[in-house]
């Protein structure tokens, strides 16, 4: 999805800068190199009992009928059609697109209803999707963009059949529900047959320990290429 945000903007010309910079780019860590363009936009709202603040992303601006507007970008990639029942997209995009999209809707439903959510929530005016297919079936390097649609995130909630009252519904009930329990790291799961969501209750440190080894596979790469230079 990374890459695709950035294939679909127009680089240098007509970037929109922001009133403050990147907060996780540092450009002494990273010398010579410039992050990916997107913006972080910090959102506030409000309940009774509870004040949420959401960072959210932006991808990118349209304008629409002389008006620019925030937009969000998503990708949706192939599967082998021969493998999945599916449609093959090369020879359905351009005249069946909503039967393209009815199947990833059956497939992934998750995944769109995410997406849509995280729109919604950054308050972007438009959600750009976008269908992404291998060159070759057994090439898993380069990629191909097949086609985009736009779909305002208020319009495509109600075509997928996402109720926004209940998103909200359900983080208000999680929160009421962590207000409630002592302070800590939880980790939220949901049984994978069964309607049921289970909250377990895990020590401080952990999961920070693999993300440690990581940071240090990193490093010990880093040094080794410098040795091999």
């Amino acid at each position: 999805n990374q890459n695709f945000t950035q294939q679909i903007l127009h680089g240098e010309k007509g970037r929109q800068q922001m009133d403050d910079p990147n907060p996780f780019y540092d450009e002494e860590e990273s010398p010579g190199m410039e992050p990916a363009s997107v913006a972080f936009r910090y959102r506030k709202f409000t309940f009774p009992g509870i004040e949420l603040v959401v960072r959210c992303e932006l991808h990118g601006t349209v304008t629409k009928r002389g008006e620019k507007q925030y937009m969000t970008a998503y990708a949706l990639n192939e599967w082998d059609s021969k493998h999945s029942a599916g449609i093959e997209w090369r020879q359905k995009i351009d005249q069946q697109r909503g039967a393209v999209l009815a199947t990833e809707l059956k497939n992934n439903s998750c995944k769109l209803a995410k997406w849509t959510c995280q729109s919604m929530i950054a308050g972007a005016d438009q959600m750009k999707i976008g269908y992404v297919s291998r060159k070759g079936r057994t090439d898993p390097h380069h990629h191909q963009i097949l086609a985009t649609q736009f779909y305002k995130p208020q319009d495509f909630s109600m075509q997928i059949n996402l109720s926004v009252l209940t998103m909200w519904g359900v983080f208000k009930m999680f929160a009421d529900k962590f207000i409630g329990m002592d302070d800590g790291k939880y980790v939220i799961m949901k049984d994978p047959n069964k309607a049921v969501v289970r909250i377990y209750s895990v020590p401080i440190d952990t999961f920070e320990e693999d993300e440690e080894d990581e940071e240090e596979e990193e490093e010990e790469g880093d040094d080794r290429g410098a040795a091999e230079n």
